[in-house]
């Protein structure tokens, strides 16, 4: 059995008030756990309770991670063939934006049962929070970092929106946050909405949502080195943007 275990997105919140209680039981029996890396893994299992003499300690683990080739899934797959397995990734739900689906896609094939729990992921939660249409969504990840790529993505991007009426969500690494920010405000039109979710269910959490023509008009958001989710839908282009 494999179960796809919820993370916090603020690691210095209490796990009680974001992962459903069910979570505690299955995490107490674990055979083992498969993380992105051994830090994350010890630090996960040190929120939960286990009966004595078993301490998070004395749960055995496998890493999971872009470093990872098909013969280490495979071994991995043995062992949870042989028991009761988690799997996490470093924040959030597994299997968004981490290498965790590969090893579930694998498991499916070899007829492993799979389960999961509720639990909070920064692109759900970014998309419900931002008053975008959920209707009908893309998660891009991370976008192209060589500035004409990146510019030429966007504006595609940006047509596909307009046209099939779709909100579009990416990613970036902290540090680069403000640099991605202005290329946006400088390759989409003043009409696209973008929203910018940052640390979110932290005390700090922080989303809006303005047309790009009125963020040119306000104060740059705080995001620098923060986990930010970055979500536009354009609603119509310039007469000379191509839709087709």
């Amino acid at each position: 059995m494999l179960y796809l275990l919820p993370n916090l997105l603020f690691e210095e919140d209490s796990h009680a008030n974001q992962l459903p209680s069910s979570v505690d039981a299955i995490v107490a029996q674990l055979t083992g756990l498969i993380a992105e890396s051994e830090k994350q893994a010890r630090k996960f299992l040190r929120r939960f309770a286990f009966a004595p003499p078993k301490t998070f300690r004395d749960v055995p683990l496998r890493l999971l991670n872009e470093h990872s080739r098909e013969a280490d899934k495979r071994e991995i797959l043995k062992e949870i063939r042989q028991g009761t397995w988690g799997l996490i990734s470093d924040c959030g739900m597994p299997c968004l934006a981490d290498p965790g689906a590969d090893l579930v896609l694998m498991a499916r094939e070899q007829g492993i049962e799979v389960n999961t729990f509720a639990g909070p992921s920064s692109i759900l939660m970014a998309l419900v929070l931002s008053g975008l249409s959920g209707q009908h969504f893309t998660f891009h990840g991370y976008l192209p970092k060589e500035e004409t790529l990146l510019v030429q993505e966007l504006r595609k991007i940006e047509k596909l929106s307009a046209r099939e009426k779709s909100t579009h969500l990416f990613i970036e690494t902290p540090y680069r946050n403000v640099k991605m920010f202005h290329k946006l405000l400088d390759t989409l039109q003043d009409s696209t909405l973008l929203c910018i979710a940052c640390d979110l269910t932290s005390p700090a959490q922080s989303v809006q949502t303005k047309k790009i023509g009125n963020w040119k008009k306000s104060a740059a958001p705080e995001i620098d080195k923060r986990p930010t989710v970055f979500l536009f839908r354009a609603y119509m282009l310039n007469a000379t943007e191509n839709l087709v």
